[in-house]
């Protein structure tokens, strides 16, 4: 156990390092890619050229080019302006980008990250202390690690038992949100068809994340 916890410290300084070099590593990048593109912007002024070499040692070159980006401003001007053409100049494409609220819901509806119930019978259950029951009404919000302190503190939980009825508590909470979601969209079918629906429609890339924290120097 005490060589694992070293290795443990050993990897997580280097990351640490390693992550801090990367940050001072891209800035001085942007620095010289800057340096390089005020030295091409003066070399290719007045000139139809559309890119330029810079030549280091050996085989090492770096190529700095001018592009345009199109963005309209009126389509409608467009498609006015080239008529019965349009079709041939300008792919119609629909696009859809989903807000997070909108992914959270999917994601646990195709996860199953939900657990059918009432968030006032499982308040009940934690406690028969009606003051301590409308508390937590108001203070339980899904937030796993929130809602674990909360149960210690307002109502005296151990911290496994807290963190039993915390995981409890967010997927009731999901259910009951999820519910409400299908309701105000008209869903006529049950629950698990929509469900079954959306498990049919999307995917869910599960993965993980590895986030790099430093102390700062005083």
């Amino acid at each position: 156990m005490m060589a694992e916890a070293a290795q443990i410290k050993e990897k997580a300084d280097r990351l640490v390092k390693l992550t801090g070099e990367q940050g001072r590593i891209k800035a001085e990048i942007e620095e010289i890619k800057a340096w390089f593109e005020k030295l091409a912007t003066d070399d290719l002024k007045d000139t139809k050229k559309k890119t330029i070499d810079y030549w280091g040692s050996g085989n090492c070159r770096v190529v700095v080019g001018n592009s345009e980006t199109v963005k309209p401003v009126s389509m409608t001007m467009v498609k006015k302006l080239l008529g019965s053409v349009f079709p041939d100049f300008v792919k119609e494409e629909t696009a859809y980008k989903m807000t997070e609220p909108c992914k959270r819901l999917l994601t646990l509806m195709a996860l199953g990250n939900y657990t059918e119930g009432s968030l006032d019978e499982t308040i009940r259950a934690i406690t028969a202390d009606e003051k301590i029951q409308r508390t937590l009404k108001k203070k339980l919000k899904g937030k796993y690690e929130k809602d674990t302190e909360c149960l210690m503190k307002l109502a005296g939980l151990p911290e496994q038992e807290a963190s039993d009825w915390a995981y409890l508590t967010a997927e009731i909470i999901n259910w009951e949100w999820m519910l409400q979601i299908l309701k105000a969209a008209g869903w006529q079918g049950t629950p698990q068809e929509a469900v079954e629906t959306i498990r049919a429609a999307i995917i869910v890339d599960e993965g993980i994340k590895v986030t790099v924290e430093a102390e700062k120097e005083k």
